[in-house]
C-alpha cells in the first residue's frame, strides 16, 4: 500500500490569506414597550419621540405605558424608577405638558395620583364606569335608568334583568344600556327596597319567569332574617369596597340603613 501523501504547505512566496473581520450587526433602534395584554390596542409611541426623551422621562413613560388602562400610582412609579419625589414630579410634569402622559382620578382612591398614557381611555374601575362623569356620580343618569327599570317591572309584575333590558331597548332603542348596567341598577334598587330580588317559582306572579331564575318585583321587607338582608352580599361594588376608599363600609348608605333596621 503506497504511503499517504502529506498536504502541500504554502510556500513562503504565496500571499497570506486576507484578514476576515467579524460581521457586527447594526444596533436596532429602541423599540416602544409593549402594553399589558388587557390594555386597549393603541399605536406605539414613535421611536423618534422616545429616543429624544431624557433617560429619566423615558423610563417613567415606559413603565406607565406598560400599566395600560389601569394607569400607575405615583408612589408605585417612584419605587419602580427609584427616583426621588422631586425628580419624579419633574419628569411626570414634563411628560404631561408634552401630551405624552395624563393624570387621571381613581374614584376608589381620590387622593392617589395616577398617571396613564394620554391616548388610552381609563378602565371602568378607575373612572367608576358609566354612572360616573369626571370622577363624580352622575345622579341624573342613574335616576333616569332607575325610572326606566321600574316601568318595566311594573308592566311585567316580575322580571329578570334580561327581560327589563329588552323592554328598555324596545321603548328607547337609542338608550344604549348594556345588560350589566341594567343588572347593576336593579341590584341597587333592591338594596334601596324599591325592588325585591327573588327566585322565581314559575307560578302565579312568577309565571312569565322560568322557575329558579333570579328576578325582581316591587319592593318589600327582606325575607329570612337579618343575614339575608345584609347589603354586602349583593352589592355590585363589593370588589371595589375598602376601608380607605370612596366606596367603603363607613360611607355606604345601604350598610348604615341595614345597621339601623329593626329585626
Amino acid at each position: 500500500m503506497p504511503p499517504r501523501k502529506r498536504p502541500l504547505e504554502p510556500s513562503s512566496g504565496m500571499p497570506p490569506p486576507p484578514d476576515v473581520k467579524p460581521v457586527i450587526p447594526a444596533a436596532k433602534p429602541a423599540a416602544a414597550p409593549v402594553p399589558a395584554a388587557d390594555a386597549p390596542e393603541i399605536p406605539p409611541i414613535s421611536a423618534a419621540i422616545l429616543n429624544n426623551l431624557p433617560p429619566s422621562e423615558r423610563d417613567v413613560y415606559k413603565r406607565v405605558y406598560l400599566a395600560g388602562n389601569k394607569g400607575m400610582w405615583s408612589q408605585d412609579l417612584r419605587r419602580a424608577t427609584q427616583l426621588t419625589t422631586a425628580s419624579l414630579s419633574k419628569s411626570t410634569r414634563a411628560l404631561v405638558q408634552r401630551g405624552i402622559l395624563k393624570e387621571v382620578t381613581d374614584v376608589r382612591h381620590r387622593a392617589k395620583k395616577v398617571f396613564m398614557d394620554a391616548r388610552i381611555e381609563p378602565a371602568p374601575e378607575i373612572t367608576g364606569g358609566t354612572w360616573y362623569h369626571n370622577g363624580q356620580l352622575d345622579t341624573d343618569a342613574v335616576a333616569a335608568v332607575r325610572r326606566r327599570c321600574l316601568d318595566q317591572v311594573d308592566r311585567l309584575g316580575a322580571a329578570t334583568p334580561d327581560m327589563v333590558h329588552k323592554g328598555v331597548e324596545r321603548d328607547d332603542p337609542r338608550a344604549g344600556y348594556t345588560i350589566d348596567q341594567i343588572r347593576d341598577i336593579l341590584q341597587t334598587m333592591a338594596l334601596d327596597r324599591v325592588l325585591e330580588e327573588r327566585k322565581s317559582t314559575g307560578e302565579g306572579e312568577f309565571s312569565a319567569v322560568r322557575a329558579g331564575r333570579v328576578c325582581y318585583r316591587r319592593g318589600g321587607a327582606p325575607q329570612g332574617g337579618m343575614m339575608e338582608g345584609i347589603p354586602c352580599g349583593v352589592c355590585p361594588r363589593m370588589d371595589e369596597c375598602s376601608p380607605d376608599g370612596v366606596i367603603s363600609p363607613t360611607t355606604c348608605v345601604y350598610y348604615k340603613k341595614w345597621l339601623q333596621m329593626d329585626f
